[in-house]
């Protein structure tokens, strides 16, 4: 808890990148050591994993959103919960939306946003684009420190013709009309 609000507070994204990847390598660590000396079964162990990596992607959208709204870019409802109320949708798929992950996982995020979001003046879809951008950045480049988990966006709606991050109602129009039943079956592991 004390990581998360240090990384929403930041003002730096490079002290943002530094303490993700300390909380990554710390909980690691306590991961592996409880599983290596069999206090936890791996259950439990694959739980902590996908813990890990849901505290991480929302620390990290809470900085994104905080830092929008210091830039004047974003109006949040709630400055300790920036991500409420924002228009911005991160779904946690695949084994991470299972709650599945295990040491060498990569997560998978569909990224929807709410065109109607209270955004002051600003197109919604370049905005919401350049904060996915930002989010996979922080999350997946290679530092001094590592990196905190490699981040996959190809299970979005239509990925080779689709922005990064797309409105709800595109996506609605397209999981209704030209959605692929695996693309639709997919969405059963989805998690916020």
């Amino acid at each position: 808890a004390d990581t998360k609000h240090a990384i929403t507070a930041a003002d730096d994204e490079a002290e943002v990148m530094r303490l993700l990847r300390r909380m990554k390598s710390e909980a690691a660590l306590l991961i592996a050591l409880a599983d290596i000396g069999g206090i936890w079964p791996v259950m439990q162990v694959i739980e902590r994993q996908t813990k890990l990596a849901d505290v991480a992607v929302g620390a990290a959208v809470d900085y994104l959103l905080a830092d929008a709204q210091r830039r004047g870019k974003l109006k949040v409802s709630d400055p300790g919960r920036p991500a409420e109320g924002s228009g911005y949708i991160v779904l946690a798929m695949g084994k991470m939306g299972a709650g599945e992950l295990n040491y060498s996982s990569d997560i998978d995020l569909i990224v929807f946003y709410d065109a109607a979001a209270p955004l002051p003046g600003i197109e919604p879809a370049p905005f919401y684009v350049r904060i996915t951008r930002a989010l996979v950045r922080l999350l997946q480049e290679r530092t001094a420190d590592g990196y905190v988990f490699r981040t996959d966006l190809r299970l979005r709606p239509d990925p080779a013709s689709t922005q990064i991050a797309i409105s709800t109602t595109a996506a609605l129009d397209y999981y209704e009309s030209r959605g692929q039943n695996w693309e639709r079956a997919a969405l059963i592991k989805a998690r916020a």
